[in-house]
């Protein structure tokens, strides 16, 4: 690319970042728990209401009779609606005028621009929707293990948030009381799971998180601003207050036990994961869900801690890692594959069932899931577009009162299940 017009250059950026595939491939980047479901287009019907109708009890009756006896009386079916609203999400980030001039001198100048957004979007817009799924729909990007009053903070799974953001840290118990609001995240140490936000809190218990500033304060927001997470699906107590009953069907009440998830805990003690227990978790999918898991997830201490139950047999060949046909209930064509597109696929499974890591799960947890009855609802946009994709008079880029461009994202978005008993939670798992 020779040096060009900085019109040309912003038109090649709009094309660039409206194309889905470019954005499907950004998120393949460590938000694999998000590529794994499957996505669909629910009908809307006004401010984005999604109806999910539910039989809750079958009609018929099927009995024995004498002959010429009197027939039996029907059963009447009983069913329940699950309602789902879509929540709006905008990402926003900019680009200085100086940085987008000089862009049209070269190549390497155009290609060191394009780098700087995809890791703009991928690490401040995609990565906080992957948050979103993995938690329990208060956007949890750090949640502590005990009583943490100094700083920094240290989190119980890897932390889901970088240097730079604008966070409040919120007490578990209280909605509406942030225990230290608006703070700018300094320093964020992976290994050692901690994070910075500059001012110490007091009072701290084990259960207080961190999420984006001004989310999930029920006083100002009502409603948390976040999708549904999977251990608010997969549970057997409603979510908390600020995020509402799943499918706006409340567990607590007498005969909804069936949009109560199977749970398997130890009384907050961790202890080994074995092949019984996992093997009495697919058992009680299919007793009470009547499902059959597809996939289990975890976070990588896990698989690391508890590889010699889930390791396939394997060969190595040309830097990609497959089952042995034949193996251990997996053909070579279903083998895992590495890489962008591997959507958190690793060597490993238990009972034939696919088991897969997203680095940003939660501690001590194992999921299992019947893929076919959880699924990201969406808008028009599959995923978050640029407005100028979405409404062709905008354009790409947006003045500011500064020298800078700001570039604006629009998605309408759900997690959604039609079956919470379709899912397993294993808690309490000892780690590595």
């Amino acid at each position: 690319m020779s040096a060009t017009a900085t019109t040309d250059l912003i038109e090649t950026l709009r094309y660039t970042y409206a194309d889905t595939d470019r954005v499907l491939y950004l998120f393949n980047l460590e938000r694999t728990f998000f590529n794994s479901m499957k996505r669909k287009m629910t009908r809307l019907d006004g401010r984005g209401q999604w109806l999910t109708p539910l039989l809750v009890k079958n009609a018929g009756t099927w009995k024995g009779i004498a002959q010429g006896g009197p027939l039996p009386t029907a059963v009447q079916p009983d069913s329940q609606e699950a309602s789902w609203a879509l929540k709006e999400f905008v990402g926003i980030y900019d680009l200085s005028w100086k940085l987008i001039q000089d862009a049209t001198r070269s190549e390497a100048a155009f290609e060191n621009v394009v780098k700087l957004m995809d890791r703009s979007i991928s690490n401040r817009i995609f990565r906080l929707i992957d948050a979103d799924l993995l938690g329990d729909g208060r956007g949890q990007l750090l949640t502590l293990g005990a009583a943490d009053n100094v700083d920094p903070l240290t989190s119980r799974y890897l932390p889901r948030v970088e240097p730079g953001m604008v966070v409040d840290f919120m007490d578990d118990t209280d909605d509406d009381t942030p225990l230290i609001a608006g703070a700018t995240v300094t320093a964020v140490d992976p290994i050692q799971r901690t994070v910075t936000l500059g001012s110490n809190a007091a009072g701290t218990a084990a259960g207080d998180y961190v999420c984006i500033a001004g989310t999930t304060d029920i006083s100002v927001t009502g409603t948390a601003r976040h999708l549904n997470g999977v251990l608010g699906l997969v549970s057997d107590v409603n979510p908390p207050t600020v995020v509402g009953n799943v499918g706006n069907i409340s567990r607590a009440t007498a005969g909804n036990e069936f949009w109560k998830s199977v749970v398997l805990s130890n009384g907050g003690t961790a202890r080994p994961l074995t092949e019984d227990l996992l093997l009495q978790a697919e058992d009680a999918v299919r007793e009470k869900g009547g499902a059959n898991l597809t996939e289990w997830w975890s976070n990588l201490n896990i698989m690391r801690k508890y590889h010699g139950i889930l390791r396939d047999e394997s060969y190595y060949s040309l830097g990609r890692i497959a089952g042995i046909s034949g193996g251990l209930g997996r053909s070579e064509s279903n083998a895992p594959s590495l890489g962008a597109d591997g959507n958190g696929k690793s060597i490993y499974d238990f009972s034939g069932v696919p088991w897969h890591s997203d680095v940003f799960f939660e501690a001590n947890t194992i999921i299992g899931l019947d893929r076919s009855h959880f699924y990201i609802g969406h808008g028009e946009n599959e995923l978050p577009m640029p407005i100028s994709k979405i409404f062709p008079d905008k354009p790409f880029f947006k003045d500011t009162a500064n020298a800078t461009y700001e570039v604006l994202m629009y998605w309408q978005g759900q997690f959604i299940t039609d079956n919470p008993a379709a899912g397993v939670k294993v808690s309490d798992v000892a780690e590595s």
